[in-house]
């Protein structure tokens, strides 16, 4: 596996392993410093390096866009559509209820549509599941974005939708981080549309200017979520967290040793499955599985092998179904 590869895989699992510690420390963790420091992470650069991740990795070519819908859908509703018939089988089994409209909503990746029109979710799955239509909704506008980015006056139609969508994010309720998903997004198909990814991670020259740049992104996070400065200055970072932390991750991996960076490629491969899957064993559902007096570093060990074990398993089903789907909806005449 390549550098590159290697790279990429360390931000995603590096995203998904601050957010998943981040979601069950946030609501029981007690200690103030262990709360600032997961709440000046996530959801502001967790969420961005996952938006700019999923646009750079596609942007350095033309695609037919159908073709590229089917190949980027299937990856997500099929692995989506597993996660949670399997969950609602289990809550089926617990004696809840699990058809309602409202699951029917979720299946179909309309979830951030509940917090934006202000609906109360009813289904007993859902949660986090807003990530799934605010990336759904970017690879739709995807063949867009390259052409506004690839033309000539390309830089400039970046800073009018970052501009846009920052205002949007500032006036704008139950949005979750959409906002920041967006804006990293477009500043991931800019960059790789030009060709400017490649130098972003080239991980020859010196760290020190991403490494000054990541300092001090945190300590602008880190301030504003103390209110120390005004907290709506967090909102004023997404599109600068790819270009400073994306070339120091990226750079990680070539430090540690090989089976460890394989280790991290191999958890980036099932890391979909498990941001869907892992709402649904810790803090208060926790105890939809396991016992609820279990102590909290307990709870973090259980609920991440229950949940990495589920993961695989599914991821594992999910790409045998992605292929069979791709070869007999990309075949030729």
């Amino acid at each position: 596996m390549n550098n590159r590869i290697e790279g990429f895989d360390f931000i995603r699992s590096f995203a998904i392993l601050v957010i998943f510690f981040g979601h069950i420390l946030d609501k029981q963790a007690t200690n103030q410093a262990v709360l600032l420091s997961f709440r000046s992470l996530s959801p502001g650069l967790t969420m961005s390096l996952l938006g700019f991740i999923s646009a750079a990795l596609l942007s350095s070519r033309e695609y037919d866009v159908g073709s590229f819908l089917i190949k980027r859908f299937t990856r997500i509703y099929i692995s989506l559509c597993f996660c949670l018939v399997v969950i609602l089988i289990a809550h089926a089994v617990l004696g809840k209820k699990v058809i309602t409209q409202h699951t029917l909503l979720h299946f179909m990746g309309l979830s951030a549509f509940f917090d934006l029109f202000l609906v109360q979710n009813k289904a007993t799955i859902g949660s986090g599941l807003w990530f799934i239509t605010a990336i759904s909704l970017m690879y739709l506008f995807f063949p867009l974005m390259q052409k506004l980015f690839r033309h000539p006056h390309g830089l400039i139609h970046l800073f009018f939708v970052v501009f846009l969508c920052t205002g949007l994010d500032f006036v704008m309720y139950g949005t979750q981080s959409f906002w920041n998903v967006v804006i990293s997004f477009a500043v991931g198909v800019y960059l790789g549309g030009t060709g400017y990814t490649q130098r972003l991670i080239d991980t020859r020259g010196s760290s020190l200017f991403p490494l000054l740049g990541c300092v001090g992104l945190l300590i602008v996070a880190a301030l504003s979520t103390a209110h120390v400065v005004p907290y709506e200055i967090r909102g004023l970072l997404y599109a600068f967290y790819p270009l400073a932390f994306v070339p120091l991750l990226f750079a990680v991996p070539k430090m540690l040793p090989g089976p460890i960076a394989g280790a991290i490629s191999f958890f980036a491969g099932l890391s979909y499955e498990f941001y869907i899957l892992h709402f649904y064993f810790i803090n208060e559902r926790f105890k939809d599985f396991f016992p609820a007096a279990t102590p909290l570093y307990r709870q973090i060990i259980i609920s991440f092998v229950a949940t990495f074990v589920l993961a695989y398993l599914i991821s594992k089903g999910a790409s045998w179904s992605r292929t069979v789907a791709e070869k007999y909806l990309l075949a030729s005449k």
